[in-house]
């Protein structure tokens, strides 16, 4: 009877290895909240993907959802414990109010669509994204001229009778650095600043700043940063 026991034991924990066997992909944090952002600019957030199974891990499809989503991804074949950035960059035009989108992932480790999830809550006017307000909404840090132009400043404006303490959220994945104040008292106005890096000065992009405040609701906010060359630096 103990060897019988034994064995069916030893058949339960081999079928259980089996099933654990192969590729599998875990998203550790899969939803994002954007806060309040200004209509008619480009937001973005990074997802990481990591292959947790004991086989190559591929990704076979990306669906972003709408027209106004895009996913690239850093790279589409991780080997067992290696991650990999998946970035969502939505286009908020004129949607208004609470927006979500779902877009999802699938790989050889099955059929299964392994979403990931961002919201938003956008407005026309940055009059209605109290309790602070951000000028201008949206930063642009473009470089039009060969003087060059590494850097942009944007305002938080507290108009309320409270202080907010402010926590940085998520910023742009190695394009900038970013100077930004952890407290805006009441009636105050404090600037932040973005600082492209040097060895970046010749690129363009399109992603964003989200922050929070210590209110009731944890209200966050994005700052759209976008950058165009037109012309590089030290080049006719």
């Amino acid at each position: 009877m103990r060897r019988w026991s034994a064995i069916i034991i030893l058949c339960l924990l081999l079928i259980g290895s089996s099933a654990l066997a192969g590729p599998k992909i875990e998203i550790p944090d899969s939803e994002f909240d954007f806060g309040k952002v200004i209509q008619h600019v480009t937001v973005s957030h990074s997802f990481w993907l990591k292959s947790v199974g004991d086989d190559t891990l591929r990704i076979t499809k990306i669906v972003p959802g709408c027209g106004c989503t895009k996913a690239p991804v850093t790279d589409s074949v991780l080997a067992p414990g290696d991650s990999t950035r998946l970035e969502i960059i939505f286009e908020t035009k004129r949607f208004r109010g609470l927006v979500a989108k779902r877009p999802y992932v699938e790989t050889n480790a099955g059929p299964e669509k392994n979403y990931v999830k961002i919201t938003a809550d956008l407005s026309q006017d940055a009059e209605n994204m109290r309790p602070l307000m951000i000028k201008p909404p949206k930063v642009d840090v473009s470089q039009f001229t060969e003087a060059p132009r590494r850097r942009a400043r944007f305002q938080i404006v507290n108009a309320s009778e409270r202080d907010y303490k402010i926590t940085l959220i998520d910023h742009a994945f190695n394009n900038f650095e970013l100077d930004l104040p952890d407290k805006v008292k009441a009636g105050e106005t404090v600037d932040a600043t973005v600082t492209v890096y040097e060895d970046l000065i010749d690129e363009e992009f399109e992603q964003s700043v989200t922050f929070a405040i210590d209110d009731e609701f944890n209200t966050r906010y994005t700052v759209p940063v976008k950058r165009e060359v037109r012309v590089k630096i030290g080049k006719s």
